[in-house]
C-alpha cells in the first residue's frame, strides 16, 4: 500500500491522459506528453497485454516512466504512485493500484487492469471507446541527477536574443552572436559573406524539423542535457550541416561510450560524418578475423566508403 503521508498530501506531479480507440490499443500503447519534475522526465504509457502472464485475459496496462533515455545507473528516485481510471458519468475514479518504487533506477513499472473491470457502460469508464487514466506521482527523494537549466527558446529574452528562426513555422528566440561562436555556416550567415542580405530580425530555416532543431540547440546552449540514442543520429546530421564540430566531438564521444549501439551501427556513424577516432575504436573491438569477415555480407558494409573499407581490408590483413 501506498504510505499514508505520502496518500495525505498534493502529489508533486499529475500526468492526465485521455486514450482514444482503447479497444485497439496493442502492446506498444500510446504516451502521454514528457512533463519535467524534479529534473527529471516523465511519462505515462498505456497499452494492453494478453499473454501467458495475463491468464490470456486482456489486461489494460500503465506504466509512469521516469528518465527512460539515460544510460546511467548512478541517479535514482524514491516515489509513491497512484494509477486511476476515471469515470466520465460522474468523476468517479477506479483506483487500480497504488505503489512505492524506492532504491532503484526508474524507468517503467508497469500495473495492469482488467478490460473487463473497465467496459461495464454503466460505470462510464469506457465512453465511445476512451478512457481517461490519471498518474500522480509523489517523489520523495531523487539522488544523482544534476540540474538543467530548461531554456526555452519559443520565448523572448530581453538582451540576449537579437534573430528569430522560423522552423516549421515555429519561432525560436536565439543570439547571433552565440551560434556564430560554435557554427561557421551560422557565423558565415550573420557576420561573413550573407551578412547583408540576413538584415531582417527573422530567417526561415528549411528541411529541418523542429524537435530536432531544439534538440541541436540544446548542445550547443548550456543546459546540461545530454545525447542519447534518440537524438544522436539527427544531432550529428545537423551539427555536419551547421559545421558545428564540438556537437560532432560530443556526439562522437558519446557513441564511442554508448552500449546502445551495436559495433557495425557505429562504424556506419563513423564512416558516414568522418569520426576518426570512433572509427579506430569500432575496429580495435575487432580480435577475431571470423568476427571481422561478417561485416562484408552487411547492407551497411557495401554502402561504407572506400576509405572506410580499406581500413577495413588493414585490419584483416593485421590479424
Amino acid at each position: 500500500p501506498i504510505r499514508s503521508d505520502a496518500k495525505a498530501c498534493r502529489p508533486d506531479l499529475v500526468i492526465r491522459m485521455d486514450v482514444d480507440e482503447v479497444s485497439k490499443l496493442d502492446a506498444d500503447g500510446v504516451y502521454s506528453e514528457v512533463i519535467y519534475s524534479n529534473e527529471l522526465p516523465w511519462r505515462l504509457c498505456v497499452n494492453s497485454e494478453n499473454s501467458k502472464r495475463t491468464s490470456n485475459k486482456k489486461m489494460i496496462g500503465a506504466y509512469v516512466e521516469c528518465n527512460w533515455e539515460s544510460e546511467s545507473d548512478e541517479w535514482g528516485c524514491e516515489i509513491a504512485v497512484e494509477n486511476a481510471v476515471i469515470s466520465r458519468n460522474n468523476g468517479e475514479e477506479k483506483l487500480f493500484n497504488r505503489f512505492l518504487a524506492s532504491g532503484y533506477t526508474l524507468k517503467g513499472i508497469l500495473r495492469l487492469i482488467s478490460w473487463n473491470d473497465l467496459k461495464d457502460p454503466n460505470k462510464g469508464f469506457v465512453f465511445n471507446d476512451r478512457i481517461t487514466v490519471e498518474c500522480r506521482v509523489y517523489i520523495k527523494k531523487v539522488t544523482g541527477v544534476r540540474k538543467l537549466n530548461m531554456i526555452d527558446y519559443t520565448t523572448p529574452s530581453d538582451g540576449h536574443n537579437n534573430i528569430v528562426l522560423v522552423v516549421e513555422e515555429k519561432k525560436l528566440y536565439v543570439s547571433k552572436d552565440y551560434l556564430a561562436m560554435y557554427s561557421t555556416v551560422f557565423e558565415d550567415i550573420f557576420f561573413g559573406k550573407y551578412e547583408e542580405k540576413i538584415k531582417e530580425v527573422e530567417m526561415e530555416l528549411y528541411d529541418v524539423k523542429y524537435q530536432e532543431f531544439i534538440d541541436l540547440l540544446d548542445m550547443i546552449y548550456p543546459t546540461a542535457i545530454e545525447i542519447n540514442a534518440r537524438t544522436v543520429s539527427h544531432i550529428l546530421q545537423l551539427a555536419e550541416r551547421f559545421d558545428i564540430q564540438y556537437v560532432v566531438e560530443r556526439a562522437e564521444s558519446y557513441l564511442i561510450e554508448t552500449n546502445k549501439f551495436k559495433t557495425l551501427a557505429k562504424l556506419a556513424f563513423a564512416d558516414k560524418y568522418g569520426l576518426d577516432e570512433l572509427m579506430d575504436h569500432c575496429l580495435a573491438l575487432y580480435t577475431d578475423l571470423a568476427a571481422l569477415k561478417t561485416l562484408k555480407p552487411s547492407p551497411e558494409y557495401k554502402g561504407f566508403s572506400d576509405k572506410t573499407k580499406s581500413a577495413i581490408c588493414d585490419k584483416m590483413m593485421d590479424l
